[in-house]
């Protein structure tokens, strides 16, 4: 029996890439309130586009955005941070990692799948 093994296409890669690039420009110039959120769609991109045993991969765009995040309220803010820009880039950071915590669950649960169909049948 081959074993085959899955392997992400460069091509959702790519696109996360070019999603997080967009949405950091964004950021830096439309209100707070509105680009941070944005974060959240390459993180679910390589959630969803990625196979199981890739997990590494959702992890590493997820820190890309958490440092753009914080990067962007801490080296990028030209007006003085506010209370509710703080709390609105948490909430940001807060969704990006619970993404991540649900697509861990769910490829460490498709990973189970996929083990118990290569056992033998009795």
């Amino acid at each position: 029996m081959k074993r085959s093994r899955l392997k992400t296409s460069p091509l959702p890669i790519m696109l996360a890439g070019l999603l997080t690039a967009s949405v950091f420009a964004l950021d830096l110039y439309a209100p707070a309130t509105i680009a941070t959120v944005l974060y959240v769609a390459p993180v679910a991109l390589i959630a969803m586009w990625s196979p199981p045993g890739h997990a590494s991969l959702v992890v590493i765009i997820a820190a890309m955005c958490t440092a753009l995040t914080v990067g962007k309220l801490a080296y990028f803010s030209l007006e003085p941070i506010a209370w509710a820009t703080v709390s609105n880039h948490v909430l940001a950071v807060c969704a990006l990692w619970t993404i991540v915590l649900v697509s861990l669950v769910r490829k460490r649960r498709e990973q189970r799948a996929h083990w118990i169909d290569v056992l033998p049948r009795l």
